[in-house]
């Protein structure tokens, strides 16, 4: 049987995430959809905005011919499936054969592993301050910076109706595939017997990836996030900032109780909790490696890398649009050294948008010097926002 040559295209969704991986030859290719999603509205900048979603699907329909062999959620937030929601219409008319998403997004997930259960709480309690936020015209008072990072943080996490929705995608309920490490794969698929697709991450208990605070930190932080906030009772300082013209002072009081409850180390941790269910896939097929590993954090790269797991790849999708905290690069942390190949045989690509979050060394996204060491070290390095218009593509393939 001959073995199928690999087309890739990454499509540029300003602050998101959407390849779609071909293999075969035309006539008999199969098609892999991993992800389709921006961040929403409320992030700064372009980051947010959806306007490239029709072009996008649109081309997804035509190059696959209406039929997508297998579609990969990699985790819940809307910069990794929102396109699938927003362009019903299209998908409506595709026909989808599998689906895979994290094993996290299963229905009876927290049943099965109530370790992680302190997390969701504090998540949905957050969630519900933030949106009370929204609607009371608050969140328009923050700091950019911080908006974007409770928008596409917090707000968009476990949205169940989008999710319902791609599950519904299937051609049947069982076709739809809730996956950990070390799951086989191996029937779970139509792409042939020469293309495998290995499971890393995540582990199959989420709480692994909790660090020191564990269950008390997010038990913690779900009290906290649940009390409503009192009208005059100041939880910061008050010394520390003038009140704006448009702003009455009982209110801008109010507010900075309110940022003094929302505590940026929580906003990151959930942020991270959410980030470490990422789906991390290595497919090898024809000798030819690709690594999609989502949003995955440094937690979940430790737990990978103790394991033993890592290897070069001929194509790396850098993990979280290339953040600093995404994919560890610099010192003994470095997992970099194990995924690419010696002799720039690598092709990074870095679905990324810039100016949506913070401007210094350690909050750019993406990272500049994690930009210079992969220009350094791959043979190609693709950038979405610099490499392609929002709505396109940059294509490339891999012969086998």
């Amino acid at each position: 049987m001959p073995r199928p040559n690999v087309a890739v295209r990454v499509y540029n969704v300003r602050f998101g995430d959407c390849v779609l991986v071909s293999l075969g030859s035309t006539g008999g290719e199969k098609h892999i959809l991993i992800d389709f999603g921006n961040a929403p509205a409320m992030v700064r900048n372009k980051g947010g905005k959806n306007d490239v979603f029709g072009l996008i699907a649109a081309d997804i329909a035509k190059r696959t011919g209406g039929t997508i062999d297998l579609l990969i959620m990699s985790h819940e937030h809307l910069d990794h499936m929102e396109g699938f929601f927003s362009e019903k219409k299209v998908f409506d008319r595709i026909t989808v054969k599998d689906v895979w998403m994290s094993l996290m997004s299963a229905p009876d997930y927290y049943k099965r592993y109530p370790d992680c259960l302190p997390e969701r709480k504090a998540r949905l309690a957050l969630n519900e301050l933030a949106s009370r936020w929204n609607l009371q015209g608050r969140l328009s008072w923050f700091p950019e910076s911080l908006v974007s990072l409770i928008a596409n943080n917090i707000m968009s996490v476990s949205n169940s109706e989008r999710i319902e929705y791609i599950r519904r995608l299937a051609e049947s309920k069982k076709r739809v595939r809730y996956l950990a490490r070390g799951m086989s794969t191996s029937k779970l698929h139509t792409l042939g017997d020469d293309v495998e697709i290995e499971i890393l991450a995540p582990e199959r208990n989420a709480s692994v990836y909790y660090g020191n605070g564990g269950q008390g930190f997010w038990l913690a932080a779900a009290a906290h996030f649940g009390k409503p906030s009192l009208p005059g009772t100041l939880s910061g300082n008050r010394r520390g900032g003038r009140c704006p013209r448009h702003i009455a002072v009982e209110e801008f009081e109010q507010l900075k109780d309110d940022v003094a409850e929302m505590d940026v180390n929580d906003l990151l941790a959930i942020d991270k909790a959410a980030n470490n269910t990422s789906l991390v896939l290595r497919i090898t097929v024809g000798g030819k490696t690709l690594l999609f590993p989502g949003d995955a954090e440094q937690e979940s790269w430790a737990v990978m890398k103790s394991k033993g797991l890592l290897r070069a790849v001929d194509v790396l999708k850098v993990a979280h649009h290339g953040s600093l905290n995404g994919m560890p690069f610099e010192g003994s942390d470095s997992i970099l050294d194990l995924l690419l190949k010696p002799g720039k045989k690598t092709t990074a690509i870095v679905s990324t948008c810039r100016d949506v979050y913070g401007t210094t060394a350690d909050t750019e996204i993406p990272n500049y010097r994690l930009m210079e060491l992969l220009r350094k070290r791959c043979g190609k390095v693709i950038d979405t926002e610099k490499d392609a218009r929002p709505g396109e593509y940059i294509g490339f393939g891999l012969t086998i």
